[in-house]
């Protein structure tokens, strides 16, 4: 299994990524600090997952995932957040994330998120607070 991170906290994705393996050891691991990073070696790579990071430096994650889903459509995005807004989270269900899940949460869910993902399934944290309210017609875990 591949996975990537595409997040501007080097320090936070090594940290996930160093959790994940204790999960998962097998898998192989990339961190990605910007787009400028990942965009060249996306299509070689052919992640099956890759963590996105909401907030970047120099954008949003979701102005992002149309970009990542043409040059890898097989990757299957979780998007990372500390919060979610209601009308961004819906946006990126619209563009086929495959999950959503906080930055804070339990390494447990990040491996849960990893599975459902891989078996096909979706996986959205029931501990992100949603500044307008919950998000209809999304399953929660």
């Amino acid at each position: 299994m591949k996975i990537a991170f595409l997040d501007d906290h080097p320090q936070l994705a090594e940290t996930f990524a160093n959790m994940i393996l204790k999960s998962f050891p097998d898998a192989a691991i990339d961190c990605h600090g910007g787009w400028e990073d990942l965009e060249p070696v996306l299509v070689g790579n052919q992640y099956d997952i890759l963590f996105l990071d909401m907030r970047l430096d120099d954008c949003l994650g979701a102005e992002l995932i149309p970009a990542i889903r043409e040059a890898s459509p097989n990757t299957r995005i979780i998007v990372l957040s500390a919060f979610a807004q209601q009308d961004l989270l819906l946006k990126c269900l619209n563009m086929g994330i495959a999950g959503y899940i906080s930055k804070t949460s339990p390494v447990e869910l990040l491996s849960q998120a990893i599975r459902s993902v891989i078996d096909g399934g979706t996986f959205f944290d029931e501990t992100l607070r949603l500044e307008s309210g919950d998000a209809e017609n999304t399953e929660r875990h």
